[in-house]
């Protein structure tokens, strides 16, 4: 799979007040951006519908219990998949074993939530086709709280959060059809966007959310 421009410093791509959050534009070339959305849109996998978007999941299928009942993640995610371990180191001592692959349409969201206990403590998602952004408020402050940090997430980019931003902070996009750009977006100025400024969501946009599931069952229907 042909690479994009990339830091091999992940700190050279710290987004801002939060340390522990990084962004990479243009992390994917056009080609490969191409290439990710016609298999994404020719796969039969069923989509799961969600209030607010509907998901696929890759890797197989995480449970509160049982971790992550594991199946193979499709041959052509896989570069992409070993290329952000390799490019980021966020995940340990271990590799990337599952990638939630989301789709937003203009208007649709998710509330801000933690990934949580099930995974390691480090996240890479890969934006296609439109743009969000991703808000990180304090665990325990109140829904309409300012957001301590926010991301926008350019089509081909990739952002990257673990540590403080994982365990201490939710994330969230709101339900919109046009973000608006204000002070808290701390890669604004290097997406070219003005504060005040509006960023439509443009059509439907996906992400691919690669993470390691710490607890790992495999084989469990063979006999």
């Amino acid at each position: 799979m042909p690479q994009g421009p990339f830091s091999h410093n992940l700190e050279d791509c710290s987004a801002g007040l939060l340390k522990s959050v990084y962004y990479v534009p243009e992390y994917i070339s056009e080609a490969v951006h191409a290439s990710l959305l016609q298999q994404i849109v020719s796969a039969r996998t069923r989509w799961t519908q969600l209030s607010g978007r509907r998901l696929q999941n890759l890797g197989g299928s995480v449970h509160e219990k049982l971790g992550l009942l594991q199946a193979p993640i499709p041959t052509w995610l896989q570069p992409l998949v070993d290329r952000v371990g390799q490019d980021t180191g966020v995940y340990g001592a271990g590799s990337a074993n599952h990638v939630l692959l989301n789709a937003y349409k203009p208007g649709e969201g998710i509330l801000a939530h933690q990934d949580g206990p099930l995974y390691f403590p480090g996240v890479c998602i890969v934006s296609l086709q439109a743009p969000a952004i991703i808000r990180f408020r304090r665990k325990g402050s109140d829904a309409s709280a300012d957001p301590v940090l926010s991301v926008a997430c350019m089509p081909r980019s990739l952002l990257v959060f673990k540590d403080e931003a994982y365990e201490d902070c939710l994330h969230g996009i709101d339900e919109v059809t046009e973000e608006v750009i204000d002070a808290s977006v701390a890669n604004a100025s290097a997406c070219g966007l003005a504060i005040g400024s509006g960023l439509p969501r443009g059509g439907e946009r996906f992400s691919l959310t690669i993470r390691r599931v710490l607890k790992v069952r495999k084989n469990l229907l063979r006999l």
